[in-house]
């Protein structure tokens, strides 16, 4: 894997949305194609929360 500095743009979108989880509880959306930010969201259906915690691999 190689490393990949965020754009300007998704840099400043990345902070902003890590502000608004700290301060209002926004949840930070996830490409579930490339694993990069996709956004936030005020709730996120339960599907959606099921799938998230399914992709996470789990290691013994």
């Amino acid at each position: 894997m190689d490393f990949r500095p965020l754009a300007e743009t998704e840099r400043r979108q990345l902070l902003t949305a890590l502000r608004g989880h700290a301060d209002r509880g926004l949840a930070l959306l996830i490409d579930p194609k490339d694993t990069g930010f996709a956004g936030t969201a005020e709730e996120v259906p339960d599907e959606q929360v099921i799938a998230a915690v399914k992709s996470v691999p789990v290691h013994y």
